[in-house]
């Protein structure tokens, strides 16, 4: 049973106050008979004086009762509030008082509210830190002096911070000059426009926005592969109109001449032969690009299959055999002819002819071009271009093609697989070369999860390894 605490006290002031008079009233007049007629007032107020002191002792003692009665429930309220921070924390508080108790369970439901306040806050500030951490760029939050309160794993990756980097200045963790200065504006109430610069060969951009409570908060984007892209796309079409303009001139300088007038026949048709070769060169840059196209945009998938690589080898090398013996230039073939890859055929086929076309062009008469087949092998280094392969259980099929021609100059070796690209580019254009065989080698190899290396030696000769996963 709860009881009111207005309604007792006054309750009990007013019992003690009548208790009190009444039993004063009622002692008094025995005290007045008794006395002698001189010491009848002296004796009332006697008893009256006494029954007050007895009313006052009575009230304290009854308001230390309802002190304690009221401090109880208040002190365990108090030390339940002070562990509202803590997990789990329960305000137990029961009280048999009406308003003690209405307050305690006031105090609970704002504790409840608060605590799953805090649950609520404690989650979306991980789920953020987690956002944070997840995202590619790199993110810096500056105090007003300077001092790096948060940063991001792609922060850290891209500037190179080190571990305690929180709570130091920029100067103390950042080397680079440009960054340095536009990370070091503390002060500064405006947004930032966004600055490129260039740190550890890689290009960043870096943008600044004030916070509300001082400070600055940095984003940082690293640019790199899209201005590799871009430069890549540069090149290629830069390199892709060369290529196409120099038959085209061809073409219409020779159709103009024949135009022009006259010739005699013997002229006409060197004139003609030149414009047929023109087209044919044509024919062929168009036909590897589209090639290349359909590589490099994924829309080609290799239809893989046990094939035997040796056979190929030897069915590709018919088409370049009247070729060779005309320029007087051996071909053998060496290893296991029964060895089994899985590879597309059609797909290998096309490797072959175009490092059989490659050795050809580039080895004098009277040289040798040199095939070698080997099972069990494991991927070749891609020491010299090309790109190595992961090796899978039971190793692979790896063939050499070699040859005793000119050679590749070792700075120029890492590059041979890129497009357009030419060691000799006069003798190349004059041969009818495209530029682009080995790129096409190097995107089928890969897609058809092998790998294709090179290796040279100036004025000795080139050896280029394409590796094979064995069939199952």
């Amino acid at each position: 049973m709860r009881v009111r605490l207005q309604l007792l006290l006054p309750l009990a002031v007013c019992l003690l106050v009548a208790a009190a008079f009444l039993l004063a009233a009622l002692t008094v007049g025995d005290a007045v008979r008794y006395a002698a007629p001189g010491e009848r007032a002296v004796a009332a107020t006697r008893v009256v004086v006494l029954w007050g002191i007895a009313a006052v002792v009575a009230g304290a003692v009854v308001g230390g009762l309802t002190a304690r009665l009221i401090a109880g429930p208040l002190t365990r309220m108090r030390e339940a509030a002070q562990r509202l921070s803590e997990p789990g924390a329960a305000l137990a508080a029961e009280s048999r008082i009406a308003e003690l108790q209405d307050l305690a369970r006031g105090i609970s439901r704002t504790a409840g509210e608060l605590r799953d306040r805090n649950v609520r806050e404690l989650r979306e500030r991980s789920e953020l830190a987690t956002l944070v951490e997840a995202v590619s760029e790199g993110i810096i939050q500056l105090d007003q002096g300077g001092r790096i309160v948060r940063v991001n794993g792609a922060a850290r990756r891209l500037l190179g911070l080190p571990g305690d980097a929180v709570g130091r200045t920029v100067a103390s963790t950042v080397r680079n000059t440009d960054l340095r200065r536009l990370l070091g504006r503390p002060g500064s109430r405006k947004t930032a426009e966004a600055e490129e610069v260039v740190v550890d060969e890689r290009r960043l951009l870096v943008s600044a926005a004030p916070v509300q409570e001082g400070g600055r908060v940095l984003t940082i984007v690293d640019l790199t592969d899209l201005r590799r892209l871009e430069e890549i796309r540069r090149d290629f079409v830069a390199n892709a109109s060369h290529e196409l303009k120099t038959p085209l001139t061809s073409i219409r300088g020779y159709t103009e001449t024949l135009l022009a007038g006259d010739l005699p026949p013997p002229e006409q048709r060197q004139f003609l032969d030149t414009i047929a070769r023109n087209a044919e060169r044509l024919q062929r840059i168009v036909d590897d690009l589209l090639d290349l196209s359909r590589l490099e945009s994924g829309r080609w998938q290799p239809d893989l299959h046990p094939v035997r690589v040796a056979e190929v080898a030897e069915l590709s090398w018919q088409a370049f055999a009247e070729r060779a013996r005309r320029a007087q230039i051996s071909w053998d073939l060496q290893g296991d002819r029964h060895a089994s890859a899985s590879a597309d055929r059609d797909a290998l086929d096309q490797v072959f002819t175009n490092l059989y076309d490659n050795a050809l062009r580039y080895t004098p008469a009277g040289g040798r071009i040199h095939v070698r087949v080997r099972v069990g092998a494991d991927p070749p280094s891609a020491t010299g271009g090309g790109r190595a392969a992961v090796q899978p259980p039971g190793g692979g099929v790896l063939v050499e093609v070699s040859d005793t021609g000119t050679g590749i100059p070792r700075d120029a070796l890492p590059r041979i697989f890129e497009r357009f690209y030419r060691v000799d580019p006069a003798r190349s254009r004059a041969e009818g070369g495209t530029g682009l065989g080995l790129s096409i080698v190097r995107h089928i190899m890969e897609t058809m999860g092998g790998a294709v290396t090179a290796e040279s030696e100036l004025g000795k000769g080139t050896t280029v390894r394409i590796w094979l996963p064995l069939s199952p």
